[in-house]
């Protein structure tokens, strides 16, 4: 390697350097400025300004991590509620698949209390109204179709006799058929109307206390579920008061974008505070922490200084060095110039002599030259 590269690269290496330290230097004044603001030293004349711009950026972020925490706080309560709504949702269904042959097991019990003639509740006979009024249906229906047996007997019917008889199948039929569909209908009110501690000692008691328990176990549900929607309009009002805009990963993403924008012009503002403090002729600090970093800028500095210094005379070198090359090349023009100033100056003398001889012999000839002919 020659000599000129071996400086260049040695340039290089401490470019390297120098960025190094210029990084530290910037890492060391942010800590000096924050310490400085700390310490309460900012409150000078001089200081104010960069006090007051590093408040306001400390408040922003404050408010910014305030909000930011909210969100996810309450993302978090808005995704337990969904899940719990959908729990609540599942075991509402779980309920009525329950309620279902338990309304119908409450109807059937009930009615077979009410036929044998025990009444357990005034309102007994009212919740199972339809009950009795479709078993009236399908009695009068069964009635008719025995009365039409009767009439016929084992003769030989006719066809409007035969007609007749068939209808009144059908209807009894009908009736049976309603009042199957009744028991679930009749247990539900009764549920409803009649507390299942009326029929404790009956055969309805077991379904009846088990509805009870499904029925209040459906109220706390339908509670909770007004409570989850009534905490999830709030969250969603609260939302719209968060900064940024859209949905929560939105705002966070906007959130965490201007708290780094924020923080970086934080670390400027203390930079600038410790710099202009450092600045300043004559001042020093009882404080450690701000001694300590004083301390070390002026060491960081120094070195910036040394590696500069060296840096400056490796230039110098490769200036001098440069300069050497440009003056060879201009040594070598000019002995080349030389080289062709003699050659030229050999030619010319030898074309001067041959012009000197050439001036003599045209002399003679002038002499010697006869008068020319006159014209005829």
């Amino acid at each position: 390697m020659d000599v000129q590269k071996k400086l260049k690269k040695g340039i290089l290496i401490r470019d390297e350097s120098i960025a190094a330290e210029r990084e530290q230097e910037a890492i060391v004044l942010t800590n000096l400025g924050q310490s400085i603001y700390d310490s309460g030293l900012a409150d000078n004349k001089s200081l104010k300004k960069y006090k007051k711009t590093i408040g306001e950026l400390n408040d922003e972020i404050q408010n910014l991590e305030d909000s930011l925490r909210r969100l996810l706080v309450d993302d978090e309560k808005r995704n337990a509620n969904q899940e719990e709504l959908k729990a609540l949702k599942v075991e509402l269904r779980n309920i009525r698949n329950k309620e279902e042959p338990l309304f119908d097991d409450l109807g059937r019990s009930s009615w077979e209390l009410w036929k044998s003639g025990r009444s357990v509740h005034n309102g007994m006979e009212e919740a199972l109204d339809d009950l009795i009024k479709a078993e009236a249906r399908l009695q009068a229906a069964e009635d008719a179709v025995f009365r039409t047996e009767q009439e016929t007997g084992g003769k030989a019917v006719k066809l409007l006799i035969k007609g007749k008889a068939l209808l009144l199948a059908g209807r009894r039929k009908t009736a049976s058929t309603a009042l199957d569909r009744l028991w679930g209908r009749a247990g539900k009110k009764i549920s409803r109307d009649i507390p299942a501690a009326s029929f404790s000692d009956t055969s309805a008691g077991p379904p009846s206390s088990t509805l009870e328990a499904l029925g209040k176990r459906r109220e706390e549900i339908s509670r909770r579920v007004s409570e989850l929607n009534d905490e999830s309009s709030d969250l969603d009002t609260a939302l719209e008061e968060m900064p940024g805009k859209g949905g929560v990963k939105k705002r966070v993403n906007w959130i965490e974008a201007r708290l780094e924008t924020i923080q970086n012009n934080l670390d400027d503002a203390f930079r600038d505070l410790g710099k202009a403090w450092a600045d300043q002729s004559g001042i020093n600090s009882s404080d450690a922490v701000v001694g300590k970093w004083k301390k070390e800028w002026a060491e960081v500095n120094k070195r910036i200084s040394v590696l500069e210094g060296e840096q400056n005379a490796l230039s110098t070198h490769i200036e001098f060095l440069e300069a050497e090359k440009s003056r060879d090349v201009k040594v070598g023009e000019v002995g080349k110039l030389e080289e062709e100033v003699k050659s030229r100056q050999s030619v010319l003398k030898r074309l001067k002599k041959e012009l000197s001889t050439m001036e003599k012999v045209l002399v003679d000839k002038r002499e010697e030259l006869p008068l020319l002919p006159e014209d005829r």
